[in-house]
């Protein structure tokens, strides 16, 4: 999608005015003698402009991640609004010609339009030195120097020939985001509603391939497609009841469909050793959802909700054939298409009540089912990384379904003056199709004390209980494909959780607030040998807001938050190794991750001069611990540094009214990204090809950086 000309988008977004202008002209009264003139609508307009300039250090893609910070001219902000009795136009522009620019405007005319329309830029900055040696042919067609390969395949050169031919490139991807809203009004029941979205994303991202584990690629896989969303809605409402029916449907499009790349170690085919690679992208698929939703007010304070709609998901992009490799013997495809097809059912009935000013009901079902029509595609045998043939341990696919119940009860409780004392409980039930579970159970009990409309500040303390557990385990299934039988999938394994948080609010005087939490968590899995095992946090946050003068404005928080977890495997081969609990080892992760924040507002430090200060501070550190039992027979492990991510960010924002319409504007901006990645190191990713792994060198790596930005304000 082509970047549209700011001055052609800026005349757009300002056409509203003119036409709101022409039809409350055409709809004046006529009348032979004049009318006195009316007084001229209020006009608001603001417009910031200037100019921007930084000093990096360290990496600029991963400072500039999802904005754009160029030096040069900047028309930051621009805003203009026209008012009348009858309507209303807004328009604004954000970052204009950068990549990160923004415009939309707004058009109301009350009581029986609305309509708007945006567009919005989002860049996603990956790096500004990746490095390949691959070349692109065409789009998503990768190759490398014949005459290199033929070199490695003959034992005449290593992969370290590829070095000197790798180019330097920026990896870059954008989104592209139309939003188009209409709302119009009937009469004073009925309100007809239009949405219209459409996504473009264009680009490349990093991608990972591989002919094996001592084979790997990583490619900047170009990216090419567009998502459009379409909502169209009816809705009558009066003071007792509402209904609505709408529709919604998405189309997506990916013109980039398939990824092929030459294997770095051979130029020419054999069966065990493909001289290219071949896998499918992201395919074209649309979805169809019909719903319909409605309240209706009840005797005792009382109202019901309720929600069903339908939806179908459909995907029937052309099938690759097995293996690209041309050593191995085609091997015949059940179907030439997906034929994907899922239908999606989900349903929402609440009922509310409030018989008594003591007492507060809620009551709510909720059932969501994924009907997987997809004909199962049955496969005796596949292309493994294309480099050999396998025979399958499942017979093909297996269409994933399940069908979700669930159940929620609340009551609140009200003895004493603002004090709410509440309970609940909660039952899911999931019943699922190719899972090693077919079906789970969780139970989950909540209870809360709140106190709030105090003089002094509130208090809520909550504690929730919640135990999951699965039924028709097939052990079987999980030795067929040679997994351990011990071994519990996390989102389906049986699961105790309890947590405790308690939030408390202050505040003695009109001038000064405090506020202060904490929570604990914890999660075990009584049922897994082997996988996720447990998972528990800590949170812990305190901070206070003052006002000791009507202009100054003073504020800070700092949290604490601690992750925990622990994972059981087995390094084993097929044999007697697989059942040996020598061979046994865990991984205990643990996570501390500190924030602060800080401000300081002077909107009047004097008559004509406003000051904002701002400071934040996040500060991760993570740990990861391999262990293994007393009696392991395995190499004691190596332990790896720990990753550690500290970012902060200290802005001062001065503003001078030099009179009543012009203001000048002066910033400054420091910003600061220190990080140790063991995977993602320079030290690590240090050259673009290693003997088993041709890579992007895409690093994690630090910066510092220095923006000062000088603009003009200029209202009317």
């Amino acid at each position: 999608m082509r970047m549209p000309n700011p001055v052609l988008l800026a005349a757009a977004l300002l056409l509203p005015t003119a036409a709101a202008a022409a039809q409350a002209g055409a709809q004046s009264p006529q009348s032979q003698s004049p009318a006195p003139a009316p007084a001229p609508a209020p006009k608001i307009g603001e417009i910031d402009f200037g100019v921007r300039v930084n000093a990096i250090s360290g990496d600029p893609a991963r400072y500039q991640r999802l904005r754009d910070l160029r030096d040069g001219p900047t028309l930051d902000r621009l805003r203009y609004e026209r008012d009348t009795d009858t309507w209303n136009v807004q328009a604004a522009m954000d970052h204009v010609g950068y990549r990160d620019q923004r415009y939309s405007s707004t058009f109301t005319r009350y009581g029986k339009v609305k309509a708007s329309v945006e567009w919005n830029q989002i860049p996603l900055f990956y790096s500004i030195d990746t490095r390949t040696p691959f070349r692109e042919e065409s789009a998503g067609v990768f190759r490398l120097d014949d005459t290199l390969q033929a070199a490695i395949q003959n034992s005449l050169a290593t992969t370290a020939a590829f070095v000197p031919a790798s180019r330097l490139f920026e990896l870059r991807s954008r989104r592209d985001i139309a939003d188009l809203r209409l709302a119009y009004s009937v009469n004073p029941l009925l309100d007809l509603k239009f949405s219209f979205t459409s996504t473009a994303r264009s680009g490349a991202q990093p991608w990972g391939t591989s002919f094996g584990q001592t084979n790997a690629v990583e490619l900047p896989v170009p990216i090419d497609h567009r998502t459009n969303d379409l909502n169209v809605m009816a809705e009558w409402s009066t003071e007792r009841a509402m209904a609505r029916l709408a529709y919604d449907g998405s189309w997506f499009n990916n013109d980039v469909e398939t990824l092929i790349w030459d294997n770095p170690l051979r130029l020419t085919d054999q069966a065990a050793t493909p001289s290219q690679g071949r896998m499918a992208l992201w395919p074209s698929s649309t979805a169809h959802t019909v719903s319909a939703a409605g309240s209706l007010a009840l005797p005792a304070r009382s109202r019901a909700f309720g929600y069903v709609s339908i939806g179908s998901w459909l995907q029937d992009q052309k099938l690759l054939p097995h293996t690209i490799n041309t050593a191995i013997a085609p091997i015949p495809i059940a179907r030439e298409t997906a034929e994907a097809e899922a239908r999606i059912v989900s349903m929402n009935y609440r009922v509310t009540s409030r018989p008594s000013s003591l007492v507060w009901l809620n009551g709510q079902f909720r059932l969501y089912d994924y009907d997987n029509r997809t004909p199962r595609f049955p496969v005796s045998q596949y292309a493994r990384v294309d480099s050999g043939v396998a025979t399958s341990l499942t017979g093909g696919s297996e269409p994933f379904g399940y069908t979700r119940h669930f159940v929620d009860v609340d009551a609140s409780f009200t003895p004493l003056p603002f004090m709410a004392l509440r309970a609940g409980y909660g039952r899911e039930h999931d019943d699922r199709t190719f899972r090693f579970l077919e079906e789970t159970t969780e139970h989950a009990l909540r209870a809360s004390v709140d106190s709030t409309g105090l003089s002094w500040g509130s208090v809520r303390l909550q504690y929730d209980h919640a135990i999951r557990t699965g039924e028709g385990l097939d052990e079987q299934a999980l030795s067929d494909i040679g997994e351990q039988v011990s071994l519990r999938q996390f989102d389906i394994s049986d699961r105790n959780r309890d947590r405790v948080t308690a939030i408390v609010q202050v505040a003695p005087f009109d001038t000064f607030g405090f506020n202060g939490s904490v929570g604990i968590g914890q999660e075990t899995r009584p049922d897994a040998a082997f996988g996720l095992q447990d998972n528990d946090l800590r949170t812990f946050t305190v901070g206070f807001d003052a006002t000791p003068r009507d202009t100054v404005l003073v504020g800070a928080t700092y949290g604490f938050e601690n992750y925990g977890t622990l994972q059981r495997s087995r390094q084993a081969n097929p044999g007697v190794q697989f059942d040996d609990p020598t061979r046994d080892w865990s991984t205990d992760m643990s996570e501390d991750v500190h924030t602060l924040t800080a401000s300081l507002e002077l909107p009047q430090l004097s008559s004509r001069t406003a000051v904002r200060l701002a400071y934040d501070l996040v500060r991760s550190n993570a740990q990861y611990i391999y262990l293994l039992p007393p009696n392991s027979t395995l190499t004691p492990p190596q332990q790896l540094p720990s990753v550690r991510n500290h970012m902060q960010r200290a802005t001062a924002d001065v503003r001078y009214a030099i009179n009543r319409r012009l203001a000048l504007g002066i910033g400054y901006a420091y910003d600061q990204y220190d990080v140790e990645n063991f995977a993602m190191s320079p030290g690590t990713l240090n050259s673009p090809v290693f003997s088993g792994f041709v890579n992007l060198m895409y690093q994690a790596r630090p910066y510092d950086a220095h923006t000062g930005v000088a603009r003009l304000i200029y209202g009317w």
